[in-house]
């Protein structure tokens, strides 16, 4: 455990020793230790030297621990006045490399990375240099599973690093669990949104290096593009921007399943209906209501569920337990709509005008 303050073993349990009972001798400790008198009388010598133990007078020699508090504060301040020093150091060289980074050949500025691995490796070692953001477009295949990818997220939020994903819908629906990995992320503080055929994977790290699939539309990620400050790097991060105003927030709160909030027959008739694919005027002659109070209603079932889109109403009414719920007075469950069907029916399809 201490080994981070430059502290080996035979030390550390020297220290413990000391620490819990009266002072001791050299040959004690090292009898103690089954180590020979030699070893313990060097580590004695640069525990001294560190103010970790003290000599007490007398004969012969003995040797105390000083206060946990005292010694180690000191060992504390010291590691991190090196810290500080080794961070400033690593930004005067970063401050270099972006001033040699202009006269760079190109190829310098895009790295490839092939081989699942790899991949895996460097996108967490990208992840964890984020210092201000991190931008992802969240779309299949995938190479790091997803816990990793929430701990090394939770680290950063931690850390004050804003994180913004965009969801393909695609990969929401078939590879995420929206109680699970989604809701973790968005629970932990991600701003998420969500949109229909995602152009591209993507990760941008604050402003200083973009990660992508190298093949367009890969049915396994088996190599990618890590791009370097760059004229490539700056379009990137405007392409995020433009899809992250573009997609609909991603809203996971709400009732749980199990709740006693369950939705009406009609309402049920209704997310059934927006399943089949069917149009808006289809729906309301099935519904034998005139066009404006469909609207209303789906502009209520839609309020209710705290969605923009069908889609997204698909996802509430998962959260809510909708999606096998009984109505009143049947009797087995019966699936009522499914997220990928109000995908198909037109994720995408803006809120209900008012009527």
């Amino acid at each position: 455990m201490l080994d981070v303050l430059d502290l080996d073993p035979v030390e550390q349990a020297v220290y413990e020793i000391l620490v819990e009972g009266p002072p001791q001798t050299v040959e004690d400790l090292a009898g103690a230790l089954s180590v020979s008198a030699d070893v313990l009388r060097r580590a004695v010598e640069t525990m001294v030297t560190k103010h970790l133990i003290t000599r007490v007078p007398g004969r012969p020699s003995r040797y105390a621990a000083v206060s946990p508090a005292t010694a180690f504060e000191q060992l504390f301040t010291a590691r991190e006045r090196s810290l500080t020093q080794a961070r400033e150091y690593v930004e005067q060289l970063l401050a270099r490399f972006h001033q040699a980074a202009g006269g760079r050949d190109p190829a310098e500025l895009v790295e490839i990375v092939t081989g699942r691995p790899l991949i895996r490796q460097r996108w967490m070692q990208l992840q964890r240099s984020a210092r201000e953001q991190l931008r992802v477009v969240d779309k299949p295949p995938y190479a790091v599973p997803a816990q990793d990818n929430i701990a090394t997220e939770s680290d950063m939020l931690a850390k004050g690093v804003r994180c913004r994903a965009i969801y393909d819908s695609a990969g929401l629906i078939e590879f995420h669990d929206l109680r699970t990995d989604v809701a973790a992320c968005i629970g932990r503080g991600e701003e998420a949104r969500v949109m229909n055929d995602a152009p591209t994977k993507l990760g941008l790290i604050d402003d200083q290096a973009a990660i992508l699939p190298l093949e367009p539309a890969p049915a396994r990620l088996e190599s990618m593009v890590i791009v370097h400050p760059s004229g490539l790097l700056e379009a990137l991060g405007t392409l995020f921007e433009h899809l992250w105003r573009l997609a609909l927030p991603l809203r996971l709160s709400g009732e749980q399943p199990g709740s006693a909030d369950q939705p009406t027959p009609d309402e049920l008739r209704l997310l059934s209906l927006l399943a089949s694919g069917a149009t808006d005027e289809a729906i309301a002659a099935h519904l034998g209501l005139a066009h404006r109070t469909y609207q209303r209603r789906l502009r209520a079932l839609l309020d209710r569920l705290g969605a923009n889109t069908r889609f997204q109403a698909g996802m509430q009414a998962t959260l809510r337990g909708w999606l096998s719920a009984t109505p009143p007075g049947a009797g087995t469950p019966r699936p009522v709509a499914s997220v990928q069907a109000l995908h198909r029916s037109g994720a995408d399809s803006p809120r209900a005008a008012p009527g």
